[in-house]
């Protein structure tokens, strides 16, 4: 039997193998923005009792700025992927998302 590419068979099984793609690519996303998030916060801790004022520090513009530049190194560090956060965040969300999917089918 051949299944043309319009038949109602092949688009279902397009769309389905699709779904996974996504599912992955989402749960992913989450996880390296959880790990983002998680070390520009452990950042901001450590960076707490660094001074601001000393001859070649930033003064100023520092204290204003300083959280925007740990939330960018966090966002560096989570896609080094070295931490493994997001890695162990992605497979909670896709083993979660995997549940709730399989619960919607039956």
């Amino acid at each position: 039997m051949d299944i043309s590419p319009l038949s109602p068979t092949a688009q279902t099984a397009r769309s389905a193998a699709a779904k996974p793609a996504t599912q992955n690519h989402s749960a992913k996303k989450a996880g390296q923005e959880f790990e983002a998030l998680m070390v520009g916060q452990m950042l901001e801790s450590m960076f707490a009792g660094v001074e601001t004022g000393s001859a070649f520090s930033g003064g100023q513009g520092e204290r204003t700025w300083r959280s925007f530049m740990l939330q960018e190194y966090g966002k560096a560090i989570a896609e080094a992927g070295t931490l493994g956060i997001g890695r162990m965040v992605e497979a909670d969300v896709a083993r979660l998302y995997g549940q709730t999917s399989e619960g919607a089918k039956g």
